[in-house]
Order: structure tokens, then sequence, then C-alpha cells
């Protein structure tokens, strides 16, 4: 029997661990949940890993939830994060996944409280409680500007970082490295996570969704002011169209992730990813067409930008990196945990995404499907 206690798990990736522990282990899972007490925080517990049970198609994991999950009141950002753990049981193994996803400037010190202080929180507390065992979900573009294949090790280069996210994503990470003579630690780097792999549901929408959301208002903004133009004229775009996107389903990633925190597996650094992925083009491609615009021009520079295409750029700050610096992860260390059939790899790349994509575009207001002469493909219920 192992005793576990987690972080984030009434997020997206977090609660795919906790259901994927359920499913794989007898064992129980307690959680760090803010509330207004212990009997409050696992009741949002309760409440946030059954609607995400429902989504995934798992209602069978309800009574588990129910029996196996107790949450403690606390907050990451608060010394000893703010818990009373005296009626915790001793804790084997702590998971690490709560974050802000935050990346804009303006939010640093925000950014900085919850990514690199909640990191020492929470290791400050797996300290306290005894654990052996620290598991930290990070995220694999702690690569930030570098290309090629990115090995599964430290970050040797801290400003290669795009961003702040990335940058204390980083530091968040040493910290972790440097408890690796208190404690066992693995770092777990989830690519772009999308939607369950057969239902489609998620409930984070950034990533792919979020630059879904970007391309959407920018449309309906110009639709307002010229009317059917952009149904004809095509937008200019700062991209490398043969760039791959490294998307992969919160279910496999979760899966990955308890197989290497089961296994006695001696490496550090793990890359949660896919064996291939859509290139931009055919991402950004499929985004447009869904929102009713044509395939845009691409180019490296921004000489000769319109105000239209000014507008549209104005969004794709954060995307930038995604769209341009072609990446791949290694994958051996997870590999050789999983094996190399469990990473995924659509068969039907186009039609995958379109139905992860329409998931996501029917929850916001005022969208409408551009069927003209496309195949719609049907998304899961």
């Amino acid at each position: 029997m192992t005793t576990r206690l987690l972080t984030g798990a009434t997020g997206f990736v977090g609660g795919a661990v906790v259901l994927e522990l359920l499913d794989r282990t007898e064992d129980t899972v307690h959680a760090l949940v803010r509330g207004k007490d212990d009997a409050d925080a696992t009741a949002r517990l309760h409440a946030a890993l059954i609607g995400m049970a429902d989504g995934y198609g798992r209602s069978d994991l309800h009574e588990a939830i129910r029996t196996r999950t107790l949450a403690i009141r606390g907050d990451m950002t608060e010394p000893g994060c703010g818990a009373d753990t005296s009626s915790l049981p001793a804790i084997d193994e702590v998971w690490h996944s709560a974050a802000s996803l935050r990346y804009e400037e303006e939010y640093r010190a925000e950014i900085e409280a919850q990514n690199i202080g909640g990191t020492e929180n929470v290791l400050a507390l797996a300290r306290s409680l005894g654990a052996g065992t620290f598991n930290y979900v990070s995220t694999a573009y702690v690569a930030g500007s570098r290309t090629g294949l990115i090995p599964e090790e430290s970050v040797q280069d801290p400003s290669v970082a795009n961003n702040c996210y990335e940058q204390t994503k980083m530091a968040a990470e040493a910290l972790v490295e440097a408890a690796g003579s208190d404690m066992r630690v693995r770092i777990m780097r989830p690519t772009v996570v999308i939607g369950h792999s057969v239902t489609k549901h998620g409930m984070n929408w950034s990533g792919l969704y979020g630059f879904a959301r970007q391309v959407f208002s920018f449309k309906r903004r110009a639709s307002r002011k010229l009317g059917t133009f952009l149904d004809h004229a095509r937008v200019h775009l700062l991209a490398d169209p043969d760039t791959v996107v490294n998307l992969v389903p919160v279910d496999v990633v979760a899966r990955n992730a308890v197989a290497i925190s089961l296994s006695d597996n001696p490496a550090t650094h793990f890359h949660l990813g896919n064996a291939n992925g859509p290139t931009v083009r055919e991402m950004v491609t499929t985004v447009f067409d869904l929102v009713g615009l044509r395939e845009p021009r691409w180019v490296d520079d921004r000489d000769g930008f319109t105000a239209i295409d000014e507008a549209l750029d104005g969004g794709m700050t954060f995307y930038r990196s995604y769209l341009r610096y072609d990446k791949r992860f290694d994958l051996t260390n997870t590999e050789a945990v999983s094996g190399p059939g469990a990473t995924y790899s659509p068969t039907e790349l186009r039609a995958d995404l379109e139905a992860y994509l329409l998931y996501y575009l029917h929850t916001l207001r005022g969208f409408e499907e551009n069927t003209g002469n496309r195949l719609v493909h049907p998304v899961a219920a």
C-alpha cells in the first residue's frame, strides 16, 4: 500500500492522474485542495473528479472517488502549504502538478509565487511528511527556443525561455532536482495537452484550444468591420508551416505518468508527449477552416503586414514559439517504461484534430460550424 498526496488534483492533468491511480491501484489518494475546511475541500475534490470521470466515460470510478480520495485544506502559496497535516498518515509519494499557466510579464509576481514559491512550499511539505518520492509535473516547453531533438535531461541554458511561464518552470525544475539528495525525484514534462483520446472531453482550454479561440475571436471582430471580406482574402501568418506541434491527450499523459511512478526506472526526466504530431500547416488550416478562414499566407517576417494581419498577429504572442521553433522530444526514458506503442499517433490526423477542436469550439458563444464543402466529422458526445 502506497500513500500519496497530490497538488492540482482538481485540475486538468492532476485530476487525470488521480483517476489513473484509482484505476491502476487499490490505494487511497490524498489531495491538497483549497476550501473552508477539510470537508469543504473534499466536497470540491469529489465534484471535480466525478465531473472528469463522466467526461472521460469512466463513471465506473464514482465509488472509488467517493471512498478512496480525501482532501486536506491547503494552499501551496502559503508556508507549510497552509495545511494541518496532523490527520494524514505517513506519506510515501508526493505529486506536484498545481501551477499557474499564465505567461504575461505583467503577472510575473503571481506566476513566480505559484510556480516557484509553490514548488518550494510543496517540497518542504514533502520533507516534513517524510515522503520518499516527489513527482513533479513540469512542461516539455522548458526547451524554450531550442530546436531539433530535445533530450530528457536538465535544462542547460535558462536564457532560451520564451516567456516568464517557461522561466518559472525551469526554476521549479532546478528546485526539484536539488531535492534529489533528500528523496527520489522525477520530473515529468507533458507537451501540448489536449482532451481525452476517446471522448475528446477537456477542461483546460489553453494550448491548441487557446490558439483556436484567438483565431475565432479575430474572425468575429474582423467580420463585424469587414463583412465577408475574409471569406475570400488570405491573411499573413508569421509561422513555419512545416514545424511539428506535439499534441498529446490528457489520458495518455496520465497513463504514462502513473506507469513511470509505479516503475523502478532510475531516470529523472521524462517527456510525456507524442511520437508524431501534426504540422503547423495541418493544425492552422484545420482551425482556419472550422472558423471560416482560408489557409493563411506563410511568412517569416512582418514586412508588408496590413492592419488585418497585425490584428491577427497581436493574439499570437504566446503561440509564436509553437508555430516557429521545430522540435522533437526524445521519448527514450518514457518508452523504456511504457513501451514505444504507448505514445499517441492518430491514424486519421485531420479528422482527429477536427473532433478535438469542434468539441471545444462548440463551447464558444457565437460559434457556427463552417460546413461549406467540407466533410464534418462527428464529435464524441
